[in-house]
């Protein structure tokens, strides 16, 4: 018996998300096979025709999510937060899955974080064989690509998309932009640390206080230098404070680089181009006249300004 119900009612936010989608798959399953056979294809592993898709509370155990048939199964843990995976749970729900009788087996990690991030490779790690991470992104466009010609279930996959989009996307903070300030309190001088980084010679990157959306949690830092605009990023591993820095130092913060992270951009992001960033305030239109040192971006913010 299938137990996935698409009028459910559920108070956090994170568990609709979760039954939504399982509830579109129910649905737009019996519409298109092939739909099946794609989400499959995105979870690493074969599904048949006559599976059951259960929610939450219904079935044991504590993952959010359980789609399965005879051959395969599949738990999903979601999260509408970046950086909020834990190991510990990650664990409970492998053991949990290796109770399970069938041949193939899968642990999706859905989220908002970057697929191919640090932070999400430290726990795919953990068991690579059974362990898929998928980003609600991917979930969007596997959507979006398979959009059936029925026009009820279209409209109900739009609807969802556009949720997704308005609760994760537009909230949830992906980069950090940070003012580059130039002179000899920072040890930063405008001629010098483009090639300084070209050259493998930055590992860290210091600043006045810590910003905590940048710890371990696989988020980009992006410099803005005030001459060029938006000039490279990097994802972030770790945050402390730098012992070699003493207590009079201006920038005692240290922001680790996740090796290999580095992108500069071949085209700085102009000014211009930031002032337009979408925001409801309209924050980014004060970029240059705002002394604020750093600027969250959302996962849609982001995604905006790589596409300029």
């Amino acid at each position: 018996m299938n137990h996935a119900n698409i009028f459910r009612h559920y108070s956090q936010a994170e568990n609709r998300y979760t039954n939504g989608l399982i509830s579109l798959l129910k649905i737009g399953s019996k519409i298109d096979d092939n739909l099946l056979i794609e989400f499959g294809k995105l979870s690493g592993i074969s599904l048949s025709k006559n599976l059951n898709f259960r929610v939450l509370r219904e079935f044991e155990g504590t993952a959010d999510a359980e789609i399965y048939d005879n051959e395969s199964v599949i738990l999903v843990e979601s999260k509408i937060v970046s950086g909020t995976l834990r190991s510990e749970q990650i664990k409970r729900h492998l053991k949990i899955l290796d109770k399970y009788k069938q041949r193939n087996k899968r642990l999706i990690l859905l989220t908002p974080d970057s697929a191919n991030s640090h932070y999400i490779e430290q726990f795919t790690k953990i068991s690579p064989s059974k362990l898929v991470h998928i980003a609600w992104n991917s979930i969007i466009q596997f959507l979006q690509k398979n959009q059936s010609k029925n026009i009820v279930f279209s409209d109900l996959v739009n609807d969802y998309i556009d949720e997704i989009k308005e609760d994760i996307f537009e909230q949830d903070i992906s980069a950090v932009i940070v003012k580059i300030s130039f002179g000899d309190k920072s040890e930063v001088y405008s001629e010098d640390y483009l090639n300084e980084f070209k050259s493998d010679e930055w590992e860290d990157w210091h600043t006045p206080k810590k910003y905590n959306e940048l710890d371990g949690k696989g988020k980009k830092l992006i410099l803005y230098d005030k001459h060029k605009g938006l000039v490279l990023e990097v994802e972030i591993e770790k945050v402390r404070k730098d012992p070699q820095r003493g207590t009079n130092s201006s920038y005692p913060w240290s922001n680790k680089f996740v090796k290999n992270t580095l992108k500069i951009y071949k085209n700085p992001i102009p000014l211009s181009v930031i002032k337009k960033i979408p925001d409801k305030n309209n924050k980014f239109s004060n970029f240059n006249r705002c002394s604020t040192s750093h600027w969250n971006l959302t996962r849609e913010q982001y995604y905006w300004l790589m596409k300029r």
